[in-house]
């Protein structure tokens, strides 16, 4: 199509580009034209002389950045690439140096960005001939700009497509021995790319331990520098290195060879001669090289950290980070461990450091000694001392900069103080933020007080810290109502965090009885406020709501609330009296909140919170309170406070017309198939996580701990959804499906799951492309059991069915789980849990005229007719994941059944037959361990 002739004033250009910018949809609707129209006007441009470069260069850019859209179809990517191609061979480089730069930049930018390297491999190929005939003049004086950018732009197109240049790579190190220009820097760079990605590529496509391709790469140039040799088809999978592959590979092979230690020597020798920023990306591939052969020693990097470790340039800086995490006590004494971690810390505090490089500077020290598999913060052990006081904030940091060294504080104290000896400290460092926020100062300061007051409590939360937060809280939010929010988030976030802690109560209550014993004079500018708390403390059943309701009360009737009529205050005091009824039974104020809706229903002076009054004082003189409890919970769940959804909830009635009726389906449809157990990776209880108990008395804060009611443990077991082979062909496809789980009173229920759609060709068989779910079973009591699964779903003609699965057997051997500690602690566990149980047994045996526990401790044995071989045979498939210890004549295997009993075997073998020895905190569980060890017995185990 042809342009639109736009002139070629430069001024005309550059208003037309911001046109276009702003909307190039609309700009082209405008100019009538079309994407290649308005591309053909951009070339015409380039090639025109009455337009200087610089407006040239912005049309290269405008090129670059919207490419995406003005180049959509591959015979545009290419008929643009070769009018560029021919602008950039007709440019004067004595004249347009700077403007045949871009137009390469240019288009490598298009050729990347619509993969063109896959969809017409032959183009790239010519433009890589083109950018590898402009490197290939070392040392040349009048293009050595336009070399540079050509480097940039190969290692553009090597980043993108690893291993591209793989076969150049003993070419390119030639040119950085030869190279004595200011480019130098970016054929090193070019080079060490290239060199990384290299090694990475053979270590990943050969596996003999002994590598001699790199050799042959390094010294033999296996081919000549140009032409380039692309495949003749490419793919996706021709370039498959992966920064995930390059990881895990790095780490399981070694790559040796001799031109290797060469190289790095002189790549290390020429880095005094590269900026900064060249060098900090030079010494980044470096690390990885000598990380993947075993053959350079780490000691390499040795006089860059002595170098670069007192730089104040943030890339070096993390550069040499990089080396000791890469490293550590291969290439760092503790000497240099401890000038590295001073350097960082001054760096974290000089003021003339931007404040985004201080916070990265905190992230190295908080992350300063962890595993790379870990992301926990952790203070070095090393910063004792004097280097402590660098922690503490000070008055001109930034708040974000302080939260962070709040946190820090937090951390240290934790680690290496008693509780409570550094209360004083943790709250002495507050100052900073606490004066702003108890002079009123909202915003920024605020959210700094309130995070750091949750993450001290998170780290240490002792009663003695809980009261000071207390005090401090109370302080704040007595003299500035609206810091109300933030205090309710705070207390949601601790109740979260320690469901047990009458922190959250203690509080609310003392606010709750300071807003009812202030004057309403006092509380009616910051109502709201005032209102948000009385509706938290309304939340809370160990708080009495009935001053709550009188308190409303006297605001109504003291106050001209009524007649102003404010939507956003009526809904403030009705929020209030929902969270009231919701959460306490009527009788303790039932005369108290009937008159305050009543005379909201009656006076208040805005016709919609009448009528929620209306429909609240309803609801309280006529329902009970589960029934007015479980509609004002469904209310304030799905936030609909509207007298048309509760009152379908209560009379059921409605202006819509009625649903469709519900199909019930017979025959076979679905099916639950139990996904094949990974040997690998058994089940895992959900919720808590594995305890770790530092205690002295391990046994006794073990139990107590998985006494507590936060301990419930679930079994997670995977299933195909698939159609059932007798299934009806006309529902090939399904949508929105909620499977539900019917459970006994042994199992706690299961959440209900959602598929959004099943179709038939996708999941007819249990294969792995099959629809896969995931079922959590809690069980109260350790059991087997049987669950009926029923599904609701729509059809493609939208009506909605519902269909019975098969029954869902859970067997006993599916609710084994690990004991729940370390694996460094598991054998003490059962040692003392074995004797807790005998000794158990014993004064229950001592005690013989008190009545027997339901649940008791008890031993047993069991014998087994298997042989040496089966024993051991059946010990590592079927109880691999639970033996704790394992010896040539006993071994010891430790069972979690949920939701805390405690299975203890002890296996000893014979010629003829296994002897096991069983100890176990419920003797219910006894016939069901027997059955199942014969069953072993009897399959051949």
């Amino acid at each position: 199509m042809a342009g639109s002739g736009i002139t070629v004033s430069g001024e005309q250009w550059l208003r037309e580009m911001d046109t276009f910018r702003a909307n190039p949809t609309a700009y082209l609707v405008g100019k009538r034209m079309d994407e290649e129209g308005f591309v053909l006007d951009i070339l015409q441009a380039l090639y025109s002389d009455e337009l200087s470069h610089t407006i040239k260069v912005q049309l290269l850019g405008l090129l670059q950045e919207k490419c995406g859209v003005l180049l959509s179809t591959d015979t545009s990517v290419e008929q643009t690439v070769g009018s560029l191609t021919g602008i950039f061979q007709q440019a004067d480089v004595d004249t347009a140096a700077f403007f045949k730069g871009q137009v390469l930049v240019a288009i490598t930018t298009i050729l990347i960005a619509r993969d063109q390297l896959v969809e017409q491999p032959q183009l790239v190929g010519e433009f890589l001939n083109t950018l590898l005939d402009v490197v290939s003049k070392i040392n040349s004086g009048p293009d050595q700009v336009l070399r540079g950018v050509a480097c940039e732009c190969l290692r553009e197109m090597e980043m993108s497509y690893p291993g591209l240049l793989i076969r150049k790579v003993g070419h390119l190190y030639a040119m950085c021995q030869t190279e004595n220009t200011f480019v130098g820097q970016n054929y090193m760079m070019l080079f060490v790319t290239v060199l990384k990605n290299a090694m990475q590529n053979i270590l990943q496509e050969t596996e003999v331990t002994e590598k001699t391709q790199l050799s042959e790469l390094l010294a033999g140039r296996v081919e000549p520098f140009k032409p380039i040799c692309l495949p003749e088809k490419v793919d996706s999978n021709t370039f498959p290195l992966l920064q995930m592959e390059r990881e895990s590979s790095t780490h399981t092979k070694g790559l040796e060879s001799k031109e290797l230690k060469s190289v790095i020597s002189v790549v290390v020798e020429h880095l005094p001669l590269l900026t900064s920023a060249g060098k900090a990306f030079v010494l980044r591939q470096l690390i990885s090289c000598v990380d993947m052969s075993p053959d350079l020693s780490a000691s390499t990097f040795k006089s860059q950290f002595l170098n670069h470790v007192a730089t104040t340039d943030i890339g070096l800086l993390h550069t040499v980070l990089q080396l000791k995490s890469q490293f550590g006590a291969d290439l760092l004494s503790d000497v240099d461990e401890d000038l590295l971690l001073r350097r960082l810390l001054t760096f974290a505090n000089h003021p003339c450091v931007p404040v985004l490089q201080r916070l990265l500077c905190w992230h190295w020290v908080l992350h300063y000694t962890t595993d790379k598999q870990t992301s926990y913060e952790v203070i070095p052990a090393r910063l004792q001392g004097p280097l402590v006081t660098q922690l503490f904030p000070q008055i001109f940091d930034h708040m974000t900069e302080m939260v962070t060294k709040l946190r820090a504080v937090s951390l240290y104290y934790a680690t290496n103080t008693p509780p409570d000896s550094s209360l004083q400290l943790l709250i002495d460092s507050l100052v900073c933020v606490q004066k702003s926020v108890q002079q009123g100062v909202g915003g920024q300061p605020a959210q700094a007080l309130f995070q750091a007051l949750f993450q001290y409590y998170r780290q240490h939360h002792s009663p003695a810290l809980a009261a000071e937060i207390q005090r401090l809280l109370l302080d704040v939010v007595l003299f500035h109502p609206k810091f109300v929010a933030h205090t309710i988030d705070l207390l949601d976030s601790v109740e979260e965090l320690t469901p047990d802690s009458p922190m959250p109560v203690e509080i609310l209550g003392a606010l709750t009885t300071h807003t009812v014993k202030s004057s309403p004079k006092d509380v009616i500018a910051d109502l709201e406020h005032y209102m948000m708390i009385l509706e938290k403390a309304a939340s809370m059943t160990q708080i009495d709501p009935k001053p709550t309701v009188l308190y409303l009360l006297t605001l109504l009737q003291t106050t001209p609330l009524c007649e102003e009529g404010s939507w956003h205050r009526g809904h403030a005091l009705l929020s209030v009296c929902a969270a009231v009824m919701r959460n306490h039974p009527s009788t303790h104020y039932f005369k108290e909140m009937g008159d305050v809706l009543y005379t909201m229903l009656t006076l208040y002076d805005d016709l919609d919170v009448r009528d929620q009054a209306r429909l609240y004082y309803t609801l309280l003189t006529n329902l009970s309170f589960d029934k007015l409890s479980s509609l004002l919970a469904v209310s304030a769940d799905n936030r609909a406070h509207t007298a048309t959804s509760l009152t379908k909830l209560v009379t059921g009635g409605s202006t819509f017309p009625p649903a469709a009726p519900v199909v019930q389906i017979t025959q076979p449809l679905l099916k639950l198939t139990r996904v094949p157990d990974d040997p690998l990776a058994e089940s895992k209880s959900e919720g808590p996580e594995e305890l770790n108990i530092h205690e002295k008395d391990f046994l006794s804060s073990y139990l107590e701990r998985i006494q507590a009611s936060t301990y419930q443990p679930a079994i997670r077991i995977k299933y195909y959804l698939h159609f059932d082979t007798d299934a009806d062909p006309d529902y090939s496809r399904l949508y929105a499906l909620v499977l539900h789980v019917q459970t006994n009173n042994k199992y706690a229920q299961v959440k209900d799951t959602y598929v959004s759609c099943i179709s038939r060709e996708d999941s007819m068989k249990p294969e792995n492309d099959c629809k896969t779910i995931t079922l959590s079973f809690q069980p109260l009591e350790p059991v087997p059991t049987q669950f009926t699964i029923s599904c609701d779903f729509s059809t493609e003609d939208g009506k909605t069915c519902v269909a019975h699965l098969p029954v869902l057997r859970l067997a006993f051997r599916d609710l084994f789980l690990p004991l729940p500690v370390p694996g460094a602690q598991k054998l003490q566990l059962f040692q003392q849990l074995w004797e807790h149980i005998h000794q158990q047994q014993q004064q229950t045996a001592e005690d013989s005229h008190k009545p027997s526990p339901d649940n008791g401790c008890v031993e047993s044995v069991c014998c087994l007719t298997v042989g040496t071989e089966a024993v051991d045979g059946m010990l590592e498939r079927e109880l691999g994941p639970f033996l704790v210890k394992q010896e040539d004549v006993e071994h010891l295997v430790g069972i979690l059944l949920p939701p805390r009993t405690h299975l203890l075997l002890k296996v000893k073998r014979t010629d003829s037959a296994a002897v096991v020895t069983m100890a176990t905190d419920n003797w219910r569980i006894l016939p069901l361990v027997n059955s199942y060890l014969h069953g072993l017995e009897k399959s051949g185990a």
